[in-house]
């Protein structure tokens, strides 16, 4: 049998011991901190629920004007109705395809996500900001005779 020695060039004292807990710490809470933050910035994956709902555009009576719809949320937040004009609808989700969050109605011609910054256009396009991709476009047929819209989601 081999017998070990020990010698002190091997051993670990106190003062080593403290930095190197130190160094494994401290890169311990920096990877935790690292997949927070990379959690936060991936693609929101809420789930999507599919089929129409009809909202009446009555009171949206000049072009640009706008409303949110609640009755039916397909991916957790209102649907936007924005009038584009007289028979022009556009219906968008209100999720930001950044990081998930509910953005604000518009204001002087943008749509804002006030989580993280990223600007949409009232066609729902991103304009700046971190957000990958646009706001979902939901499909909408106009009935003229009941001042309304059908939207499929």
């Amino acid at each position: 049998m081999e017998k070990q020695i020990f010698s002190l060039e091997t051993a670990v004292g106190r003062r080593e011991f403290l930095k190197r807990t130190g160094i494994v710490l401290t890169g311990v809470t920096f990877a935790g901190t690292l997949a927070e933050i990379l959690a936060s910035c991936a693609s929101p994956t809420s789930p999507m629920t599919h089929g129409t709902t009809t909202i009446s555009v009555a009171d949206l009576t000049s072009d640009g004007s706008y409303k949110q719809d609640t009755a039916v949320q397909p991916d957790g937040t209102p649907i936007l109705v924005i009038r584009q004009n007289a028979t022009t609808y556009r219906a968008l989700s209100m999720l930001c395809t950044h990081a998930g969050c509910q953005v604000n109605p518009p204001s002087g011609g943008m749509i804002y996500c006030a989580c993280h910054g990223t600007r949409f256009d009232m066609n729902g396009n991103v304009m700046g900001g971190p957000a990958p991709s646009p706001l979902t476009n939901y499909g909408v047929t106009y009935n003229a005779s009941a001042k309304s819209i059908t939207v499929t989601y």
